[in-house]
């Protein structure tokens, strides 16, 4: 059998980006995925947004990443021959006059000028709370999840790469020049787990601190602009009378149950947008882990004992925006055509753990 390039361990939302970049390049890879039922990808709300938090600041690397997401995203598309990207504006509901206030001062300043768009007064979107006055976000966009990794997952199932099933690490062996798997020979083996990371027994002592997040697919005739509409959680309209409303974080209890917790904090949140009252169904209610790190920066890099281990990892609740650019990036580097990002390098943890390597 011929040797491998690389053998890469999850088919997330980062897994696809990296092994369709590899594959793009011309190596040979295959894909180890069991689907976990509690994969972020799958119930992530796909929102690519370069403003964030409490503080609103700009996402890390929105510069870069963002953009390049939306072109990947849309070529994407045309190749795979499917349909799940959508440039879409985000209506930021201010919450308060200080939140207002905070707001036109970020749009006086250069470096978000061009994220912070046409500001509307209180009472101007008659369906919608805005009481506080709001803000466009632009540059923003949505994917839809479940489309775009199924369409990842026919794409690698016709090029004979995707293998359905757990990968045991107690089959690697990597006493060999090569790396040997179940009969496979590979030169290097990328882990791109999620959440799940955290128990690989290569790359555990990196920080991880994950998060659950639930979201609820709601029917209601609602009548509200077309807009990601944000106000401490974000509602989105994706299909006749179905919208999308979420979501929650929770450290402590990480698993793909749905919980009745979270349902009542969602379906509490979805009054607070609106400013008319109008009559909601729960469609469906689904849970995912978010790979979050300590940071909130990925884990991008080698094994600083064995350079044939590679992470890939940690991108946490920004998947869809991240991955594409710095799939780009991690292939660059691996091509030795660049430095890794310092910020995403995990050689900064290593030094803690691996002193002498």
């Amino acid at each position: 059998m011929d040797t491998l390039d690389y053998i890469i361990v999850g088919q997330g939302i980062a897994g696809s980006c990296l092994a369709f970049e590899l594959l793009e390049r011309g190596a040979k890879i295959e894909i180890f995925d069991e689907s976990w039922r509690d994969a972020a990808c799958l119930v992530a709300a796909g929102v690519i947004n370069p403003i964030t938090g409490k503080r609103l600041v700009k996402s890390w690397r929105s510069g870069l990443a963002h953009p390049y997401a939306k072109k990947f995203y849309r070529a994407l598309e045309s190749k795979l021959g499917a349909e799940f990207f959508h440039d879409r504006k985000i209506l930021q509901l201010c919450r308060s006059p200080e939140e207002r206030e905070l707001w036109t001062t970020r749009a006086e300043l250069p470096d978000y000028a061009e994220f912070i768009g046409e500001s509307h007064p209180a009472g101007f979107f008659d369906a919608l709370n805005d009481s506080n006055g709001s803000f466009f976000i632009e540059h923003s966009a949505w994917v839809e999840t479940q489309s775009a990794m199924e369409a990842f997952k026919k794409y690698f199932e016709s090029r004979g790469v995707l293998v359905r099933e757990r990968f045991d690490y107690a089959k690697l062996d990597a006493s060999g020049e090569m790396l040997s798997y179940g009969g496979l020979s590979a030169r290097k083996i990328v882990f791109c787990e999620g959440w799940r990371a955290q128990k690989n027994p290569y790359f555990s002592w990196l920080p991880y601190r994950p998060a659950k997040g639930e979201i609820l697919s709601i029917r209601s005739d609602a009548e509200v602009p077309p807009h990601i509409i944000h106000r401490g959680n974000w509602i989105m309209k994706c299909g006749d009378g179905l919208f999308r409303i979420g979501s929650t974080w929770d450290r402590e209890r990480l698993d793909s149950e749905p919980t009745d917790a979270a349902r009542a904090e969602l379906l509490a949140a979805a009054p607070n947008m609106f400013g008319k009252k109008y009559a909601f169904d729960v469609v469906s209610h689904s849970a995912g882990v978010r790979p979050c790190t300590a940071t909130t920066r990925p884990h991008l890099g080698a094994h600083p004992a064995d350079s044939r281990l590679l992470s890939f990892n940690g991108f946490g609740s920004k998947g869809y925006a991240l991955s594409p650019y710095f799939a780009k990036h991690f292939c660059d580097w691996l091509d030795g055509k660049t430095a890794l990002d310092s910020e995403a390098d995990l050689a900064r943890h290593a030094r803690k753990f691996f002193p002498k390597a």
